[in-house]
């Protein structure tokens, strides 16, 4: 990819609403609009996977419907959605194409970021921006990533130099995330920019096994500006040393709305063949796939599976929502305990579609290997994605919570301030 030269009017631009976007008045029933929306991208995903398609035409339609803003503040210009609302989206979208999910899942926490930095004002002004464009977000966040550093500027703000890996959803965003080591090695520094601003350069080497249209690609800065309105304001006390509060919540959260997603995707693809396609053999008596006793028995394990993860997936979304609605004043043990719940959620969600999604080929015999039919395709989008944190990690945490009644705690990425 070429650098493209930019300028405070570019960024501009570059941000606003391209003439021939229509953006949609905010529905009234946001989860209904992502599982209308998902009925669109459904037909084309096996052909977007398999020819490894960048999914432009459904991050334009996710604006134009307004779901980019869906967990925005009314009064800020968002559609007030609820926690449910937007998980329940996620994995509406993601049971049409897992690779929009999965983009969609990153846009919803990392365009976030600046209601995590602030309980009170929600960073209004950010945010206010952000609904007038609905932007699709992008992340350049891996905390992980210590050569990746912010110099203060002369005149304000920063420049940003490094390279960083697994940048979901940023080479397709109006505007990315960008978390950086501040030079003084002493805390980090979050701000946001168009994804156009010269120097950044995007090297298109996103070639996973699955979610093969929600690029990721590694992202290399050089020199780039962030001015000082485009870093996010941090309202806490003291200055950022560790993880922001609820990103690992939230993360989770809709980690575990592409899992179930994709759960729900194979579960329609298997019914679909048991009712209109054929297989080799069936028991005796039966007169199609779907009346035969012995699959209807395998069909049912599956889907009382799914059904008690949805379960699960909506008792912690109730509790993330009280979580959120009083974040003015939780303290650490309350975002403590929501992060390792949610890491109970995500686990058992990966598990379960890990199970079902492989399945999908017993419904259909041998035919169902042809690759027209890509139903490798649920499983190796949540393989890839529940690779990204291992298991047993979140599994270590859980355990340790729920048999100790231990709390985990995110500590800081950066040594003790010298004392006076």
């Amino acid at each position: 990819m070429s650098l493209i030269t930019a300028t405070p009017e570019r960024d501009a631009a570059r941000a606003a609403a391209p003439a021939d976007l229509r953006f949609e008045p905010y529905p009234g029933d946001w989860i209904a609009t992502a599982r209308s929306l998902a009925a669109e991208l459904k037909p084309g995903a096996a052909e977007r996977d398999h020819q490894r398609i960048r999914p432009a035409d459904a991050i334009r339609r996710l604006r134009e419907t307004g779901i980019v803003n869906l967990f925005y503040p009314r009064e800020h210009g968002g559609g007030g959605g609820s926690v449910r609302d937007a998980a329940w989206s996620v994995l509406e979208i993601a049971r049409g194409d897992g690779s929009v999910g999965a983009l969609l899942g990153f846009h919803m926490y990392n365009s976030a970021v600046p209601l995590f930095h602030d309980f009170t004002g929600d960073n209004a002004a950010i945010v206010r921006q952000a609904t007038a464009g609905r932007w699709y977000w992008g992340n350049v966040t891996q905390y992980v990533n210590r050569e990746f550093f912010a110099t203060p500027h002369p005149d304000g703000g920063y420049v940003i130099n490094g390279v960083k890996k697994w940048n979901t959803g940023a080479p397709l965003a109006n505007v990315t995330t960008v978390l950086a080591e501040h030079s003084n090695r002493q805390h980090f520094i979050y701000g946001y920019l168009p994804t156009d601003r010269e120097g950044i350069r995007f090297h298109d080497d996103w070639n996973p096994i699955g979610l093969r249209g929600a690029d990721s690609s590694t992202v290399s800065f050089d020199n780039v500006r962030l001015y000082a309105d485009e870093v996010i304001p941090w309202k806490h006390a003291g200055a950022q040393r560790s993880v922001l509060p609820f990103w690992t919540t939230f993360g989770a959260l809709y980690y575990s709305a592409v899992y179930l997603g994709s759960a729900l995707a194979a579960l329609d693809a298997a019914r679909d063949y048991a009712l209109h396609d054929r297989r080799q053999s069936i028991l005796p008596g039966a007169s199609s796939i779907g009346g035969d006793p012995l699959v209807q028995t395998q069909f049912a394990d599956l889907w009382i599976k799914v059904e008690a993860a949805l379960g699960y997936f909506d008792r912690f979304i109730a509790d993330l929502q009280a979580g959120w609605d009083g974040r003015a004043h939780i303290d650490e043990d309350g975002l403590s305990e929501l992060s390792v719940k949610s890491l109970g959620l995500r686990s058992h969600a990966s598990q379960i579609a890990l199970e079902v999604t492989p399945r999908v080929f017993e419904f259909a015999g041998g035919r169902g290997t042809s690759a027209a039919n890509d139903f490798d395709r649920y499983w190796r989008d949540v393989r890839t994605l529940a690779s990204h944190d291992p298991l047993v990690l979140s599994l270590r945490l859980v355990g340790d919570y729920a048999l100790n009644g231990t709390l985990p705690r995110f500590p800081s990425r950066f040594p003790e301030p010298a004392q006076a």
